[in-house]
């Protein structure tokens, strides 16, 4: 770097040449700042001291996008920062070397989620929905005022489940990050209060019933038809039900294996089909295309959640509030009408988690409870009356 100092001014810096090589103009008002001029003609500001023994350099920026007066104040910030320990270069190139939340996620899914769990797509499909526009952020932008913005932004747009669910996500991210030494600040989602959630009890009561399985029966007997069937009947997921595999099917011993790793808890399940579920089974084997009981000519080969036709379905039996995944509860709860016991629901769903289990129990069981009540009020009443 040249000795020479210069007063550089905006004219002085506009009528510099562009040199063969790069060329250094120090600046003679503040110290180690200095424009760096290639020959290219790109013109930089740059500020540069030593301290601990080595050189701190810092970019501060382009001519003429940063003014002289600018970049001489960048530098005596710069200078006055380093006097007491605190290096902006230093700040700068952690900042350059952080992790963005896309990449971080990246580790995430690759480290923790697809190691052991089957929902690792699942959650980057998450990822995509509700925090792909912060997919390119530094860690260290976002912060717990933004997060509480987006909480509330999902509650309003998508549900306060939704919202909820990308909180824990995001959370959990950074937990993950703070674990491998990859984040030492705090998490941006600690100390937001989620959102108050109540479970679904919702279950097809018995005066919409009847309605439901008029309406279904008079859909065709095709994929939507069949799935809908096998979904009540067998109170599986729709997940396992739409991949379901005829490798996982053997007619002959009557049984459907749902291998461990699709399965939410990740432990293989083996079910007895009734001769209603091998019925459908048989049918749909006539029309088999591929390995899947659903299949689809689409990217994931097997039939996608039918939400029109469920919607409509819905609407000819004038039923309300009813989603797909309520026709597991439904027969989880007319299983309990029937005399069956906790232990055996429980299995036939595959509940990891007996108070699932117990809220559809404990709903059946207030129904008897309404029931035995009503019948001693006949008793009581009657017994008053013929006093």
């Amino acid at each position: 770097m040249k000795s020479q100092k210069y007063n550089l001014t905006k004219r002085a810096i506009e009528e510099f040449g562009t040199p063969q090589k790069r060329t250094y103009y120090r600046d003679s008002q503040v110290r180690g700042l200095y424009l760096d001029i290639t020959p290219k003609g790109i013109r930089s500001f740059y500020v540069r001291r030593m301290s601990g023994g080595r050189p701190d350099k810092l970019f501060i920026g382009r001519f003429p996008d940063i003014s002289i007066e600018q970049a001489r104040a960048r530098a005596m910030s710069f200078h006055a920062d380093l006097s007491v320990g605190h290096s902006q270069a230093e700040e700068k190139r952690d900042l350059n070397s952080e992790l963005s939340l896309s990449e971080l996620f990246e580790l995430y899914l690759e480290r923790h989620m697809l190691k052991s769990r089957k929902t690792g797509p699942a959650m980057k499909k998450n990822f995509d929905n509700w925090l792909s526009h912060w997919k390119d952020r530094k860690l260290s932008s976002i912060s717990r005022e933004s997060v509480e913005i987006l909480h509330a932004q999902l509650a309003k747009e998508r549900g306060k489940y939704t919202a909820n669910r990308a909180l824990q996500l995001l959370s959990a991210i950074y937990n993950k990050a703070t674990l491998w030494k990859l984040w030492k600040n705090d998490n941006p989602v600690r100390g937001i209060t989620k959102f108050s959630e109540f479970s679904r009890e919702r279950v097809l009561r018995e005066d919409e019933i009847g309605s439901f399985f008029r309406c279904l029966n008079e859909e065709p007997r095709d994929q939507f038809y069949d799935f809908i069937m096998l979904l009540i009947l067998t109170g599986q997921r729709k997940g396992n039900v739409l991949a379901m595999r005829w490798q996982d099917i053997d007619l002959t011993a009557k049984t459907w294996t749902i291998p461990g790793e699709l399965m939410k808890n990740g432990q293989t399940m083996t079910i007895a089909l009734t001769e209603m579920e091998i019925g459908i089974l048989a049918r749909r084997l006539n029309s088999k295309t591929n390995d899947f009981v659903f299949p689809s000519i689409g990217k994931r080969g097997y039939y996608i959640e039918p939400k029109r036709r469920w919607k409509e379905l819905l609407s000819r039996a004038k039923i309300v509030d009813f989603h797909i995944h309520d026709l597991r509860r439904t027969l989880a709860s007319y299983m309990a009408n029937s005399g069956a016991n906790v232990a055996l629901i429980q299995s036939a769903l595959n509940h990891k988690d007996l108070r699932t289990t117990l809220k559809v129990y404990a709903k059946v069981a207030r129904r008897a409870e309404l029931e035995a009540r009503e019948k001693a009020h006949e008793l009581m009443l009657s017994s008053r009356m013929t006093a």
